[in-house]
């Protein structure tokens, strides 16, 4: 019986674990009793491309924009098994980021050629911004933005159709547990991804996850203890990524999982999200180091209070101080991200990032990222020389002050023209 639903994620991407959208999607669809069966193309081509797969976590424009030619013309055998697999497959369903968009398009193009009847559902964070495209497509594909569970159901079933914006689940917890079954878990790192939370308490100006989402829902913690001791139990994988906007968003909430993972001794390594706190819980460091947390990602950005308050980030320099000392002081290792050239940040502005981070690089143990700002929501974002020279320089001081920094992420926003 083939499928009715291929849900596809095309390259380039993520590779480290399995995409959580078309898993979530799958789990779904298949309690309303819609079959489906997906397809990570992005695994799929790393993994055979071997001679690309140094450009494939590095933002490069002429590779993305040449790699379906590339992929049609070196292996065309790739994509002449998704066009015979999906010969009698009514719905095509396909995930549309920033740096897929390209290849995605391209193939929900040729799929329409080939096969003028099928329903083609595009959604994904990046539809977000595909504002010409939306209205020039939107008779020949649909579109879903924000997440997808309902829009693509009542696709399916003849409900709706067009664009489709903001249909959202009520309780979380009524979704199916993850299982990755139709995902060669081999080919990922040695990690599983989890998702305890959708949308973002936080109001960052410079942040799309306020337009993915109308609302922040929550699993309960409960529901997290219990999904990951099933996937401990199916795989026997420790390790997990919480793909959460921030995991602190309740801190009560956070605290409460922490202590189920401890008393089911679950024995996980796990790392997440985090947002500065201004009034950290008591105690709650300790316990999240306590339940395998190893590392912990925090959008510092700036370092200027005027920046922060330009950012709308909730806090001043000295409360991410205070609360960078706590997690230090509980032995938590984290590292931090920097946003350079935004809007407003003047020369002295820059410098007091700069000599906040070497002031305090006892205190922080890594720098994730240096990016310069780029501003997703104009029609044609472009990266300033200002935020540019300002990233390089900050590389150049870290260098020098050996402040540790991950190289593959470094200016991961800078594209190579």
């Amino acid at each position: 019986m083939e499928p009715l639903v291929y849900l596809i994620n095309c390259p380039p991407g993520w590779i480290k674990t399995p995409p959580l959208g078309i898993e979530y999607l799958q789990k779904y669809l298949e309690k309303e009793n819609v079959r489906t069966r997906v397809n990570d193309l992005n695994i799929t081509l790393y993994r055979g491309l071997k001679a690309e797969k140094k450009r494939w976590l590095a933002l490069d424009r002429k590779f993305e924009e040449n790699l379906f030619n590339y992929v049609e013309s070196k292996h065309h055998y790739v994509i002449q098994e998704i066009m015979d697999d999906i010969r009698f497959v009514p719905f095509i369903g396909l995930s549309l980021y920033k740096r897929n968009s390209i290849f995605t398009l391209i193939l929900a193009e040729k799929i329409k050629r080939a096969y003028p009847d099928k329903t083609i559902i595009i959604g994904g964070p990046h539809t977000l911004f595909m504002k010409i495209q939306k209205k020039k497509m939107s008779e020949k594909f649909n579109w879903v933005i924000g997440e997808g569970e309902i829009a693509v159901r009542d696709i399916i079933k003849g409900k709706r159709k067009g664009i489709i914006v903001h249909e959202e689940l009520k309780s979380l917890d009524n979704l199916p547990f993850l299982d990755f079954k139709d995902f060669n878990l081999s080919l990922y790192g040695s990690f599983l991804p989890l998702l305890s939370s959708r949308g973002c308490i936080k109001k960052c100006r410079f942040c799309a996850e306020n337009r993915l989402y109308k609302s922040f829902r929550q699993h309960s913690p409960l529901y997290i203890a219990e999904q990951i001791e099933f996937l401990l139990k199916k795989y026997g994988i420790n390790n997990f990524s919480f793909q959460d906007s921030l995991i602190n968003a309740d801190q009560g909430w956070l605290e409460q999982l922490c202590r189920l993972i401890i008393t089911k001794n679950l024995r996980i390594n796990w790392e997440a999200q985090m947002a500065v706190r201004k009034h950290p819980s008591p105690g709650l460091a300790g316990l999240i180091k306590k339940s395998g947390c190893f590392n912990l990602f925090i959008g510092l950005e700036s370092a200027s209070d005027k920046v922060l308050k330009l950012m709308d980030k909730g806090f001043i320099n000295r409360d991410a101080f205070n609360f960078f000392s706590q997690l230090k002081k509980a032995d938590l290792h984290f590292e931090i991200s920097l946003i350079f050239g935004y809007p407003g940040e003047e020369e002295d502005d820059f410098r007091e990032t700069v000599d906040f981070i070497v002031k305090n690089k006892k205190v922080i143990p890594k720098i994730a990222q240096v990016n310069p700002f780029v501003d997703y929501f104009s029609d044609d974002y472009r990266i300033s020389e200002q935020s540019l020279i300002r990233a390089f320089k900050f590389i150049s001081v870290i260098r020098e002050e050996r402040i540790p920094y991950t190289k593959s992420f470094i200016n991961n926003l800078i594209y190579a023209d």
